[in-house]
């Protein structure tokens, strides 16, 4: 399950990437994909044994990128 997320981080990561190039037009679809790069961030964080303060400070950075990009992200749908 954890190379599931790993590899999940990497190809989201590299969407993003792409993303922001090919879908400069589509600004949703970046905010989308970075909330899901977020998302994934704080669920392998979660997963990881123990969880030291550097990774609650992750947690909670990454939890507060995800809610701003998703925000974002239906904003920029609306427009």
């Amino acid at each position: 399950m954890e190379m599931f997320f790993l590899l999940s981080i990497i190809a989201v990561a590299i969407f993003v990437g792409v993303a922001s190039k090919k879908f400069y037009d589509k600004p949703y679809v970046v905010n989308f994909a970075i909330a899901l790069l977020m998302l994934l961030l704080v669920i392998q964080t979660i997963m990881m044994q123990p969880i030291t303060t550097f990774g609650y400070v992750a947690i909670v950075f990454c939890s507060i990128a995800f809610l701003f990009q998703l925000v974002l992200g239906v904003r920029n749908v609306r427009v």
